[in-house]
């Protein structure tokens, strides 16, 4: 009798001590833009406007850092077509790229 309650014993605390492994891992993706904007100078765009376009409509109004850079990142996977518009002093610049959803 003592060996089997001595048994249930052991086996219950070695239950106790085993990982759970009732979770799962999710991995999620973010997308970041960074434009360094600076004249043919050398002197950085600070305070240039940034417009940025999605598929063709504007979706966001922005500004240059004191540096010259903008930084933003993408919503979601960062899928279509992506366009940049960088104005300041009488200068602009543009760029585009798309990203496919996969």
């Amino acid at each position: 009798m003592r060996l089997l309650v001595l048994l249930v014993l052991l086996l219950t605390l070695m239950a106790g001590s085993m990982a759970a492994s009732g979770h799962r891992m999710f991995v999620g993706q973010s997308l970041t833009v960074g434009i360094s904007a600076i004249y043919d100078d050398g002197e950085p765009a600070a305070d240039a406007s940034v417009q940025v376009f999605l598929d063709g409509e504007l979706y966001s109004q922005n500004k240059t850092d004191s540096t010259g850079f903008f930084r933003m990142p993408l919503p979601g996977t960062g899928a279509g077509d992506w366009r940049f518009v960088i104005s300041g002093d009488g200068h602009d610049e543009v760029i585009q790229f798309s990203i496919k959803e996969s």
